[in-house]
């Protein structure tokens, strides 16, 4: 018996991505009437007019608050810890006395509600350009001796926000860590969307 044609499509892209863990399952895109765009053409010139070229003729992404409305379509307030977003909120931060740190988003998401207070949908972390997310970056100070990755899941289960983006400019990592449960992430760079051609990403409709 034949597969459906959209199974095959989720399956193609989520072949090129390789997630690490359960980060979404084929069912639960499916259900959500999740499809893959085929016509990425727009799509994909938006996306590299946001990526320029450094010194090294690199592309990576220099301004992610832009990154955010000329590729992802989001609105300009929907993203905290922007100027017409707003702070993010004292809430989402994380104190680690024992370290004499604290671990913080630089932006966050609500879910779409008219009256601006609905629940957290994501934070978003960013990293400087060519931070390796795995690597643990020693140091002679007491601050905590982890990976930016565990850093993370680390915040994002103390805040119960189990859905996190973590951003290097080159890489964009998308990271499910609810409390109590196993994590996951899926690691996406420009190098990997091109390769996706001409599937795509999948988009909600």
């Amino acid at each position: 018996m034949a597969k459906d044609p959209e199974i095959l499509a989720h399956q193609e892209w989520l072949g090129y991505v390789q997630p690490v863990g359960l980060v979404v399952s084929i069912p639960a895109l499916t259900q959500a009437q999740a499809y893959v765009n085929k016509n990425i053409i727009p799509d994909h010139q938006r996306f590299l007019a946001c990526l320029p070229e450094d010194e090294t003729a690199e592309r990576r992404i220099t301004n992610f608050p832009a990154f955010t409305r000329t590729v992802l379509g989001w609105e300009p307030a929907d993203l905290l810890g922007t100027p017409d977003g707003g702070p993010v909120p004292d809430s989402l931060e994380v104190a680690l006395p024992e370290y004499g740190e604290t671990l913080k988003p630089a932006f966050a998401v609500r879910e779409f509600d008219k009256s601006g207070t609905g629940a957290w949908l994501m934070l978003i972390h960013e990293l400087r350009p060519g931070t390796d997310f795995d690597k643990v970056v020693e140091s002679d100070d007491r601050r905590w001796q982890a990976s930016p990755q565990a850093r993370f899941e680390r915040l994002l289960r103390e805040t119960q926000v189990p859905i996190g983006l973590i951003t290097s400019g080159t890489h964009l990592r998308l990271v499910y860590a609810p409390r109590g449960e196993t994590s996951g992430h899926a690691t996406f760079c420009e190098g990997r969307l091109k390769s996706a051609a001409p599937g795509g990403l999948p988009a909600v409709g």
